[in-house]
């Protein structure tokens, strides 16, 4: 895609929203970031399980998911959730980097049943299409500039398959079937890594310089340019100096000299003169973007998506979702976790992932797909809507834009994105009389799954006490 036509994509997608969020001042609220109370989940017991066989079955994404999900109106007869069933489905199962898992019992303080609230029904479906039907509205985006920068460089790639997104510096939201079936981990999940996409960096290795070596000066000084120092300075120009050749290297002066490095002159008070040193050219060809891939130290998911011989967790899908922890933390921007106000409809959602038939690389340029729709149908756990996908997108985070509050009445935020919850995939849905129909399905985070994914991030309850 040109770069004009995707600037011209991403100011209609804005005005869209934008449009679709005026109104009123009493609706104002309902399309802004809100501080809620959240309920303080704590750690009660952990216990040690036995080593898994990582013999879980992957998913057919090509099919779509062949379990039949209860719809908004079986989902509304449900009655609410007891504090105790709401703890026993928020624990959690933690996997190592060296194969061993824990399992950990939750308590919940402020628990309060009604706390997710009902959300609005949004506008009747419009069109119905099994992961993409017709014309395909996703964007391929393949330019070096925009996916490596925000938002798109939040979403990354899962060495099972599946897409993520980065919601701190060492955490990455996926969908829990890209690690776990249910019953047992995958085998590709043994050794998960992440991949993120950054701009390729064109240092050589084993300390070889590029450039070579100026001689001059009446002791056979010689300036030398390194590529590793030219990458992290400022201005491409910082020069190192050795005398003697007994290897003391100064950085842009050398010792009992006034002097400057300007990038391609030295200025020296000893003699007088101007040594002009030839700036190192590089290829004129952009640098390419390429997968840096991470280890990960540790996998969380909650007991509500495992399956037991003692309980089946019909709501397992309103649970489908992983945190993967890095060993270490990546100097990249995040996307803040959030919880979508409930008193309107979401309207446009957005999220990017690599699906696996639009992000294969040609001529080793990476893409990133990027998408965005409105929401057919939504209940308190999950989103059913029709944005256009294909196997790989799964585990994709899924965000939306919102003014950020303002004390002040009358003020407007600024607008911020904020992952609201996770695309699953194709699933069939059950309706009302039996009717099965298909969506692409998105699990949704509410204040109580906030609360349980804050804790696996910081650990400390003091830190989540709100959203």
């Amino acid at each position: 895609m040109g770069l004009g036509h995707f600037l011209c994509l991403l100011l209609c997608a804005a005005a869209l929203t934008a449009s679709g969020l005026s109104g009123n001042d009493e609706s104002h609220e309902a399309y802004s970031w809100t501080r809620q109370s959240l309920p303080v989940l704590l750690d009660a017991h952990t216990e040690p399980l036995n080593t898994p066989s990582f013999r879980g079955q992957e998913e057919d994404e090509e099919r779509g998911g062949t379990k039949t999900l209860c719809g908004i109106e079986c989902q509304s007869s449900r009655p609410p959730m007891e504090q105790t069933e709401q703890e026993r489905i928020l624990g959690y199962e933690t996997l190592y980097e060296n194969g061993t898992r824990t399992h950990t019992d939750v308590s919940l303080q402020g628990f309060n049943k009604t706390s997710a609230g009902t959300p609005a029904n949004s506008p009747a479906r419009t069109r119905m299409k099994r992961q993409v039907y017709g014309t395909d509205g996703r964007f391929v985006i393949s330019d070096s500039h925009f996916i490596t920068n925000y938002p798109f460089s939040t979403a990354v790639r899962l060495s099972t398959g599946c897409s993520g997104v980065l919601i701190s510096p060492k955490h990455v939201l996926t969908a829990a079937h890209c690690i776990h079936d249910g019953k047992d981990y995958l085998e590709s999940a043994r050794k998960v890594r992440v991949g993120v996409l950054q701009l390729k960096n064109k240092r050589r290795r084993g300390g070889r310089r590029r450039g070579g070596r100026r001689r001059g000066g009446r002791r056979g000084e010689e300036q030398v340019v390194e590529e590793d120092e030219e990458q992290n300075s400022l201005d491409g120009g910082v020069v190192r100096e050795r005398k003697g050749g007994k290897g003391r290297r100064r950085r842009g002066r050398k010792e009992g000299e006034e002097g400057r490095a300007d990038g391609n002159i030295i200025e020296s008070e000893r003699g007088g003169k101007q040594k002009h040193l030839k700036r190192i050219r590089r290829s004129a060809e952009p640098k390419k973007p390429v997968f840096r891939w991470a280890r990960v130290k540790q996998t969380q998911i909650p007991l509500g998506w495992i399956q037991t011989k003692s309980s089946t967790n019909p709501v397992s899908t309103d649970y489908d979702y992983a945190v993967l922890e890095l060993k270490r933390p990546l100097k990249q921007k995040y996307m803040d976790l959030g919880v979508a106000p409930s008193a309107a409809p979401l309207g446009l959602i957005h999220f990017s992932g690599y699906d696996s038939d639009k992000s294969v690389p040609e001529h080793g340029q990476e893409k990133v797909v990027y998408r965005f729709c409105s929401v057919a149908n939504e209940s308190k756990d999950l989103m059913y809507q029709y944005c256009d996908a294909q196997a790989g997108a799964t585990g994709a985070g899924i965000y939306i834009r919102r003014r950020q509050e303002v004390g002040n009445a009358g003020r407007k935020g600024k607008w911020q994105r904020r992952v609201i919850g996770v695309f699953l995939g194709h699933r069939w849905v059950e309706l009302e009389g039996g009717e099965q129909r298909e969506f692409n399905v998105a699990v949704r985070i509410t204040p109580t799954k906030y609360a349980q994914i804050c804790h696996w991030i910081h650990g400390d309850p003091s830190l989540c006490k709100e959203v």
